[in-house]
């Protein structure tokens, strides 16, 4: 028999040998007695997870109440009526200031510009029909003394004579003439001789 006949058979056997091996193998069973196996407890589920892993405990809020906003109540409270002895007594109005009217030079005659002024004081006076005024005549420096008491007395009856026109009662008002003993203005020029031959009106 050859070299190559006897490597064949040889192949032959040991795979037949590895089948048997193989086939007995998988025909035992393994037997275990309860001695030969010691029970040791397992971790619990909790402790098995690692303590990163555990959630953290929920921190609950407390809730907030909301604001209630409520609305003011406007009370009304009742006046007391006033006694009538600690009544304010109404104070009666004092009359308003009345307008002064200018002249020409050497003249009494009542110019257009003091129509104004004189309307105005005649409304005045005749709603106040109690208050009773003064009208004084004025004359700049120049004449005499004499002429000047005589041509400040005209002019003031003009202007009596006017408001008496418009209604104002004669009783209401009272004439003189200071000539010109009391000038407005002190200086010697026109525009003060001009603001010195007037009509003034006090109360």
């Amino acid at each position: 028999m050859s070299t190559r006949c006897h490597l064949s058979y040889f192949r032959v056997c040991l795979c037949l040998l590895i089948v048997a091996m193989l086939s007995g193998c998988a025909s035992r069973k393994v037997v275990t007695t309860v001695e030969d196996q010691s029970y040791a407890p397992g971790p619990t589920p909790q402790a098995q997870a690692p303590a990163s892993a555990q959630p953290a405990p929920v921190q609950v809020e407390k809730s907030t109440p909301p604001l209630v906003v409520e609305e003011a109540r406007v009370v009304e409270q009742p006046i007391a009526p006033v006694p009538p002895s600690q009544a304010p007594v109404p104070q009666a109005r004092p009359i308003r200031e009345l307008s002064d009217i200018f002249f020409d030079f050497d003249r009494f005659v009542i110019r257009d510009d003091a129509r104004s002024g004189l309307e105005a004081n005649a409304g005045l006076l005749k709603s106040q029909s109690g208050k009773k005024i003064l009208i004084e005549g004025h004359c700049d420096e120049r004449g005499t003394s004499a002429y000047n008491l005589v041509l400040g007395e005209r002019r003031a009856q003009a202007a009596a004579q006017y408001l008496r026109d418009l209604g104002v009662p004669s009783s209401q008002m009272q004439i003189t003439s200071y000539g010109k003993e009391r000038p407005f203005c002190a200086e010697h020029s026109e525009a003060c001789w001009q603001s010195n031959r007037r009509a003034h009106f006090t109360r």
